[in-house]
């Protein structure tokens, strides 16, 4: 393995012996390799081949936006899922769970907590992606000493139930999946575009998403109403956005006899505005 270019002290773009790209996983592999380095086989922990194209370019977008430690606890994590419990996982966990971590941890340091109504059931019907979950806040704890909400334990084995190739999905995990799938091409076909699925954007999207079809699945919005000041921002720059949520507001009462509060809805309209400026600006 020859280093292409250092991306962080975890992570390294490099070429193996037959010329393919491949991303070299490890707790300070980068420090203090150059360009040209040949690595010996023990000193790699984790090897990334890149026959996706779009986990790679994500993985090397993400290490530009986030600390590397954020990529050693994620590997932290997910060796354990596969040691622990046998699990087999594809490999966009790297990439989904990194960015999770991380944004959680930014939202705790803004005092920003965002409840997960299903982490009961997610204990009861799913302990093993739940005790991972745990083993996160744990790490994160110990290596950042930032204490994330118990309910980051079920978003994080939600993480690991999605990744998994051979996952028995029960009926209220296929619910939330099919509600999901149903969202994104509500606000897909209502802009008529093609998402930018190779993007980091797009998959914190698909996380807002799969959370808020989490919620409405359990039963439980977000509580009370939004900030007046800041919904009334938000709702004057995402005029169209606010109307496909209107439109989305509709399916769900058809769909489950409930209305989606203000918090859900500017939430929502806030991830599509993003994911529509992605699209603009490629």
């Amino acid at each position: 393995m020859r280093v292409v270019k250092v991306l962080n002290n975890s992570l390294i773009l490099a070429l193996d012996d037959e010329g393919s790209e491949t991303i070299l996983m490890g707790k300070g592999i980068g420090f203090h390799k150059a360009s040209g380095y040949q690595f010996r086989p023990e000193e790699v922990e984790k090897v990334f081949v890149l026959k996706d194209r779009s986990i790679s370019r994500n993985i090397i977008k993400l290490a530009a936006e986030v600390d590397s430690v954020y990529f050693e606890i994620s590997k932290n994590v997910i060796d354990y899922a596969r040691e622990e419990f046998g699990m087999k996982l594809l490999d966009h966990i790297y990439l989904s769970l990194t960015d999770h971590i991380a944004f959680a941890v930014r939202r705790v340091k803004q005092g920003i907590v965002v409840p997960n109504f299903y982490t009961t059931d997610m204990r009861r019907f799913n302990p093993n992606e739940f005790q991972v979950g745990r083993y996160a806040l744990a790490l994160v704890k110990e290596h950042l000493d930032i204490e994330l909400p118990t309910d980051e334990a079920g978003n994080i084995a939600f993480h690991f139930i999605n990744a998994q190739i051979d996952h028995p999905y029960n009926d209220t995990n296929r619910e939330i999946r099919r509600l999901t799938e149903d969202v994104l091409d509500i606000v897909k076909y209502y802009y008529q575009i093609i998402y930018p699925e190779d993007s980091v954007t797009y998959t914190r999207y698909v996380t807002h998403v799969n959370l808020f079809a989490q919620r409405l699945i359990a039963g439980k919005q977000l509580d009370g109403d939004a900030s007046h000041l800041l919904y009334d921002q938000i709702a004057e720059v995402c005029q169209s956005e606010f109307r496909c949520v209107e439109r989305i507001d509709r399916f769900v009462q058809e769909r489950l006899g409930v209305a989606l509060s203000s918090q859900e809805s500017m939430y929502l309209a806030m991830h599509i505005h993003l994911i529509l400026e992605e699209g603009r600006s490629r």
